[in-house]
């Protein structure tokens, strides 16, 4: 296929964007001078143009000389963009229903094109990588949201926004496709773990209330591999692939280094000049108290040329085979990808995810990053299956310099809409000055 299917060009994906966030955030008539939905599309096209400030962006938009404004009504849908105090303060208690719907519609459309099948894994399941992330610190600035972190007596508080997101991911593939995201808030409590797993356990409702059919594994780190959330996931329909660190399940290791030929399998393998051990087991304890609750645990070890090891145990709800295992290891190693591809490239390639664009006093943190996420997904599916994007991509070179001329051409130049914009970077006009 030598062009881009229609549902998956730039500018069907932000009227879908755009379709999504409408639905949910409708103003009464006469309210408003610049309806909700350009403010939020307008603070999505900030963090899609990778503008490193809501003040920088602002004083483009101000610029009458600047083609900003003109480009944000042909690109965005935006026929007028707010001010920077005017953004804050509309987005500062919105709801993230709009947004989650946003981000549904855009894996739903995948999905219906068959195009989510890229990432596929075992034939038949997505890998879901879930994790926590902060995005906002502060010893001053904060609101009733905000988590605490308090130091000894005497000592400064430190106030943070953090969220629990989730994404698809791919052993082989670059690009993920985070699929909802929680925030972890004050009312959770005061320990971090608490925290997360409390948000763990929304996003997992959310998800399944948005995506009721989809066939998940869900690959965590140590925090989720305890009985109630492990309980949790089965009540939902997800398969899991999750860490177990020996301080939290000793009575799972005694019993699993313990075992014998038959009920345990291991053998091992060399491969270029790294050597591999695979230990696997069926229908262990999870731990002395849930004697009930059955796992299956696999071992991994590989060592390098120069004798250093490092050592993988997972728990899964998965069959484990001699033929799949190693399966199953590339998948629980998948989980680093939402640290990797996900929150790296957020907070370090562009998006400035843990600037603060705006805290506001209610929901204007969580909006914002939640529609970072949001543009983050929709370069995602682009840089996955948008022909022009990729080429583009591939002429311009690394990422962060392909932001960079995107955001610069559209400062410089009026722009009718993305295919042609596409177009100019793969064939630029050729510019004929005479000398002075």
């Amino acid at each position: 296929m030598n062009q881009t299917r229609e549902q998956f060009t730039h500018s069907s994906l932000l009227t879908l964007v755009r379709g999504a966030l409408s639905k949910h955030h409708q103003d009464k008539p006469k309210t408003y001078d610049i309806p909700t939905v350009d403010c939020l599309v307008s603070a999505l096209a900030l963090f899609s143009l990778k503008y490193s400030s809501l003040l920088q962006f602002d004083d483009d938009r101000k610029s009458l000389e600047k083609p900003l404004r003109h480009n944000l009504s042909t690109l965005y849908g935006v026929k007028r963009a707010p001010c920077d105090t005017q953004m804050r303060e509309r987005l500062d208690g919105q709801e993230l229903t709009g947004i989650r719907s946003a981000n549904k519609a855009i894996i739903n459309r995948l999905q219906r094109g068959k195009a989510l099948e890229q990432w596929k894994f075992f034939d038949q399941y997505y890998l879901v990588s879930l994790d926590g992330t902060g995005f906002f610190s502060s010893h001053t600035i904060h609101c009733d949201s905000c988590c605490e972190k308090h130091y000894k007596k005497g000592e400064d508080i430190t106030y943070t926004h953090q969220m629990v997101v989730g994404s698809i991911v791919h052993p082989c593939k670059k690009q993920v496709l985070p699929i909802g995201f929680e925030p972890i808030i004050k009312s959770d409590g005061q320990q971090k773990n608490d925290c997360e797993r409390n948000a763990s356990k929304r996003w997992l409702e959310n998800f399944r209330e948005a995506h009721p059919k989809l066939p998940v594994v869900i690959v965590g780190d140590g925090l989720f591999s305890n009985g109630p959330f492990i309980d949790m996931l089965e009540q939902y329909r997800c398969h899991y692939i999750l860490v177990a660190q020996e301080k939290d399940h000793k009575h799972l290791y005694d019993w699993f280094w313990k075992a014998e030929a038959p009920d345990v399998t291991e053998f091992e393998e060399t491969v270029g000049k790294v050597h591999k051990i695979f230990r696997f087991m069926e229908n262990v304890p999870l731990n002395d108290s849930r004697s009930d609750k059955l796992v299956n645990v696999v071992f991994y070890e590989e060592i390098n040329a120069k004798g250093i090891k490092r050592k993988w145990v997972w728990v899964t709800d998965l069959k484990v085979t001699r033929e799949n295992v190693k399966e199953l290891v590339r998948a629980g190693r998948a989980r680093w990808k939402i640290e990797n591809e996900t929150f790296n490239t957020l907070k370090n390639q562009g998006y400035n995810f843990e600037h603060n664009f705006g805290h506001g006093y209610k929901t204007l943190s969580n909006v914002l990053a939640g529609l970072m996420l949001l543009a983050f997904l929709i370069d995602q599916c682009l840089e996955a299956m948008n022909l022009d994007f990729q080429k583009a991509l591939e002429k311009v070179g690394t990422r962060s310099q392909f932001w960079r001329q995107i955001r610069s051409w559209v400062e410089l130049f009026f722009i009718e809409n993305w295919e042609a914009f596409y177009t100019s970077i793969l064939a630029p006009p050729k510019l004929f000055l005479k000398a002075a």
